[in-house]
């Protein structure tokens, strides 16, 4: 009796079995369960991302039409007093304005205004500097 049991005991060990355990694997309701879990948990970080990129591509875009209005506004300062005009434009995207007001005797007002697409309808940025006659 003794030799059995050892031998049901070794077995059991080398196997890694419990005794009278024939099944193996998962029931279909514990893999439904295990997916409806998972997908608790990683559609709200798809949703995150989704907003994180639209959110990116935006602010992409904010940079881009800061950097072209900073771009014509020195060009334009660069041709120096009473050279500067009005002019207009498009780059890609984003079209930009520049005009050219006379605020006092031998100073000039540059204002750069770009505006760009957006899903919320137009953006647009104004940057304005001084030229003076010395």
């Amino acid at each position: 009796m003794m030799c059995k049991m050892n031998r049901k005991f070794r077995n059991m060990l080398a196997t890694g079995r419990l005794p009278g355990c024939g099944r193996e694997g998962f029931t279909l309701v514990e893999i439904m369960m295990a997916l409806m879990i998972l997908t608790i948990g990683v559609l709200p970080i798809a949703v995150i991302q989704h907003q994180a990129r639209h959110e990116v591509s935006e602010a992409d875009r904010y940079t881009q039409g800061i950097q072209i209005a900073q771009m014509h506004l020195e060009r334009i300062k660069g041709m120096g007093f009473g050279n500067a005009v009005p002019e207009a434009g498009q780059l890609g995207n984003i079209a930009w304005t520049a005009q050219v007001t006379n605020v006092s005797f031998g100073m000039d007002r540059i204002d750069v205004t770009t505006t760009w697409e957006t899903d919320r309808g137009l953006q647009s940025i104004t940057i304005s500097d001084l030229v003076s006659l010395r």
